[in-house]
């Protein structure tokens, strides 16, 4: 089997956007994916269920590819985000670890993979016969039929790759930048709760993604609509559902309610910076503490810069705000032009409200049937 017939098996199971981190075991079919599909690339590889949850939300059939190791990254987030919401995805790993494995740091985790996979209930499919390559398609089809996640695994001696002549070269499209910064903090004036209610008021024909915790459930009670998509989990995941949505809806404005202690733990900005989607508003609700979890105060309060961090990672379009006023302005801007980051300095505190009423799987139909139902 060579990664033409891989790439022929899964467009004919009707996948359209694939996300993916290369394994030098695979160098053909890393090469082939940008082309072939609707791609986004990745630093780390629990980004990509994130990213595929908000495709699959938005109407795409998306799949993963990459090295099994990637997996140990990813465990929490397909069980708490995949799993929980019931979301179809498939993952084609590259499986390494075997009885003829050269790096040892590559054996304890993978060797064992298919036990652990068990443990965790993520169904599997080891490829052993490279001549029958339509096992990938019913594992594809195994995740989509079944909403769960399905890990196909393929050992080296399953992919013969064809010649691959592709060459790494240097960027081509070089952008000037320069940057003169001086950091205006104030004290701040508004609450979480404070700024997701001033961004409430704004929104119309928005679809707005919020991370986990408390700031889901202040949103609910704020402004309760079927085109929020509520977290209950998956931390570090807010900004990648964002950016799958913003990236198969392009007509849709999509705005993410983010955390600092969130963003600070992702690699996910790059990853936006790049793609470069013109609809997507990254918000940073930064308080310098961990809200959902009882205000502790998080490393780098005093000292990490969320708006920097997104100039260096390659947002052009950038705020930082203290005041309610501040922050209308800021969002009027963003909706002109993106990707967008605006670093929303807070006060620690939580409002008391009460739990989101609704069961992961409400959350998901409701929700994905106002973003498919208006693409029409």
């Amino acid at each position: 089997m060579n990664e033409n017939q891989i790439i022929a098996g899964l467009k004919e199971q009707g996948i359209d956007f694939v996300s993916s981190i290369p394994c030098d075991r695979a160098k053909g079919l890393f090469f082939r994916l940008p082309d072939e599909f609707r791609h986004i690339g990745l630093t780390r590889e629990e980004d990509g269920v994130g990213i595929s949850a908000g495709a699959y939300l938005a109407g795409a059939r998306p799949l993963i590819a990459l090295q099994s190791s990637g997996l140990g990254n990813m465990l929490n987030a397909i069980l708490s985000l995949t799993v929980t919401f019931g979301l179809p995805l498939p993952i084609l790993a590259s499986w390494r670890g075997g009885e003829n494995e050269v790096i040892p740091a590559q054996i304890p985790f993978n060797r064992p993979l298919p036990r652990i996979l068990s443990a965790a209930g993520i169904p599997y499919t080891i490829l052993s016969d490279p001549d029958k390559p339509e096992v990938i398609g019913r594992a594809v089809c195994d995740a989509f039929a079944n909403k769960s996640p399905h890990v196909i695994l393929v050992p080296p001696g399953c992919l013969y790759e064809t010649a691959c002549n592709a060459v790494c070269s240097s960027p081509t499209h070089l952008r000037s930048f320069s940057c003169c910064y001086e950091r205006d903090w104030r004290t701040p004036v508004m609450t979480r709760f404070d700024a997701i209610r001033t961004i409430a008021r704004l929104i119309t024909n928005t679809v707005l993604v919020s991370n986990i915790g408390i700031p889901s459930k202040e949103l609910y009670a704020v402004n309760d609509r079927d085109e929020n998509f509520y977290m209950l989990g998956s931390y570090t995941q807010a900004s990648a559902i964002g950016l799958g949505i913003a990236t198969v809806r392009q007509d849709k404005r999509v705005v993410v309610l983010d955390g600092d202690g969130s963003l600070l733990g992702s690699s996910i900005l790059p990853v936006i910076a790049a793609a470069a989607p013109e609809n997507l508003t990254v918000v940073g609700l930064d308080n310098g503490v961990f809200g959902s979890t009882g205000n502790q105060p998080r490393p780098g309060s005093d000292t990490a810069d969320l708006r920097l961090i997104a100039m260096g990672a390659g947002f052009e379009h950038t705020w930082t705000v203290h005041e309610p006023w501040e922050l209308e302005a800021a969002m009027y801007a963003s909706s002109q032009n993106g990707p967008s980051f605006i670093h929303v300095r807070i006060n620690p505190g939580n409002r008391d409200v009460p739990n989101i009423p609704l069961t992961p799987l409400q959350i998901r139909d409701r929700f994905r049937s106002a973003l498919t139902a208006s693409h029409t």
